[in-house]
């Protein structure tokens, strides 16, 4: 059964793999998978379309049309990329980190709530086509990472240490369908991890 995704990303960077021997941007990567999803046929895209920037409108609009998104959505993929995050920036001034805690609450709306979301981390090559490189995770990031409960790790070692599910982009492209089900297993087990939700 199709899930609804919402993809958490850094529109312009461009420290990242060309795709088809052109200049590439992160959003290219969001394209790259929108149109894969959508081949695939169940998933809905929570996320914007290419065009459909919020890049013009006040914060408190953005606010509002990225809460809606990922109010509504299941999982969260976010892609991770070399210059995602703008080290002389505050995170609590970034999308991303809001993003991904935003994904991680649960909220009340009229008479529903939506669940923390699963969450996907992919991992994106950089511009010398390498994945050895150290991104500059945000730290609602890592403080998801090593995150399930000591005695769970005893009890059910099939379960991964991180809330926070971490994959290559070239495995994960491969197989989307797998790693949104390792993610979405984790999220069925969220009560065995301690999730930070704050940014």
């Amino acid at each position: 059964m199709g899930k609804k995704i919402f993809i958490s990303y850094k529109y312009g960077d461009t420290q990242v793999a060309r795709l088809n021997s052109q200049k590439t941007k992160v959003r290219d990567y969001v394209d790259l998978l929108q149109k894969q999803l959508e081949k695939q046929g169940d998933h809905i895209n929570k996320g914007e379309n290419d065009g459909e920037s919020l890049a013009h409108f006040k914060d408190e609009t953005i606010q509002s049309e990225l809460s809606d998104k990922i109010y509504d959505s299941t999982v969260t993929i976010v892609l991770v990329s070399k210059g995602m995050n703008e080290l002389w920036c505050s995170e609590k001034d970034q999308w991303i980190p809001w993003e991904i805690a935003y994904s991680l609450r649960s909220k009340t709306r009229s008479d529903r709530t939506s669940k923390t979301n699963a969450i996907l981390a992919i991992k994106l090559p950089d511009e010398n086509n390498s994945y050895d490189y150290d991104p500059k995770l945000f730290n609602i990031i890592k403080k998801n990472m090593n995150n399930l409960e000591y005695s769970y790790l005893l009890d059910k070692p099939y379960l991964p240490e991180s809330y926070i599910l971490f994959a290559e982009w070239d495995s994960f492209f491969k197989n989307i369908n797998y790693y949104i089900d390792v993610s979405l297993e984790i999220w069925r087990n969220r009560d065995k991890y301690h999730i930070s939700k704050s940014i």
